[in-house]
């Protein structure tokens, strides 16, 4: 299973992945998520997903290239014809690790049927009609069905690009939640705005919460603070609930920016804390 990791650098990154998971760097398949420069463009931070590679082999082979041509080491190590137009625009990116870009979340996007349109109110045709402009613009083949209830209008996403959507951990679906909330919320209707795909977000409470549990029973028997991926907003508000009431875990999120990880620690040390400060 995926997770994410972040650092200054791709390189601290990997490494952070690498000791999580216990192999070398080369067992890795890995995609970049966020590259965040600074104000005179050195890289900041970047934010990966990272999973074991199970078909990696188990040990480089370094000795193989002692026993080629000659010709063909200074060449870079292969074959003419062999070397992708890519390599040769910089030769960084000879020593950077192989990139999976053909991994899929393991979610079930089976096409379901979409539903009619109930009644609605003035404020959610205005969040389908923000929402549909900006599908729209996307260039996304979807439709678009609202909902309502006393704190939310949640705008349910149906069609043909919701695999799109559900990659990536649903990035995209918590993207369009953000954008709608910050363009109408609070200026034109008073109810938050939840935006969902495929019964995409049911699924993600459900995973992150048996995640949270196991990993607070952990904390419980060994009595040591398990840190938990890089996480987006929603998904550390999903674990912060799960546990809130529990009597010996406590949650704390921790980290800079839009990814941060959670902290899940015995109450007492988490009041000690509390107490110093």
């Amino acid at each position: 299973m995926s997770q994410r990791f972040e650092g200054k650098n791709l390189e601290e990154a990997l490494n952070a992945a690498a000791q999580t998971f216990g192999v070398e760097r080369y067992q890795l398949t890995y995609h970049v998520l966020l590259e965040k420069r600074g104000f005179l463009g050195g890289m900041k931070r970047v934010v990966i997903e990272a999973e074991i590679n199970t078909e990696a082999p188990e040990q480089a082979q370094p000795a193989a290239a002692a026993e080629r041509p000659r010709s063909e080491r200074q060449r870079g190590g292969r074959g003419r014809g062999e070397r992708g137009r890519g390599e040769r625009r910089g030769s960084d990116r000879r020593d950077r690790p192989r990139k999976n870009f053909d991994r899929r979340d393991e979610v079930d996007t089976t096409p379901i049927e979409i539903p009619e349109q109930g009644p609605e109110s003035e404020i959610a045709q205005m969040v389908r009609a923000w929402c549909e402009r900006l599908i729209s613009l996307s260039k996304l083949n979807l439709e678009l069905r609202t909902e309502e209830n006393d704190a939310q209008i949640v705008v349910r996403l149906y069609g043909r690009d919701a695999r799109r959507l559900i990659d990536g951990h649903g990035e995209v679906i918590d993207a369009i939640q953000v954008l709608a909330n910050k363009a109408l919320v609070g200026r034109r209707l008073e109810k938050d705005i939840e935006v969902d795909c495929q019964e995409f977000k049911g699924r993600r409470v459900e995973e992150l919460e048996q995640k949270a549990r196991e990993v607070a029973d952990r904390v419980r028997r060994d009595h040591r603070e398990q840190l938990l991926p890089a996480m987006t907003p929603i998904e550390r508000r999903i674990v912060h609930l799960a546990l809130q009431d529990d009597q010996e875990v406590a949650t704390i999120s921790r980290g800079e920016g839009f990814y941060k990880r959670v902290a899940i620690v015995p109450r007492s040390s988490q009041e000690q804390t509390s107490a110093s400060s």
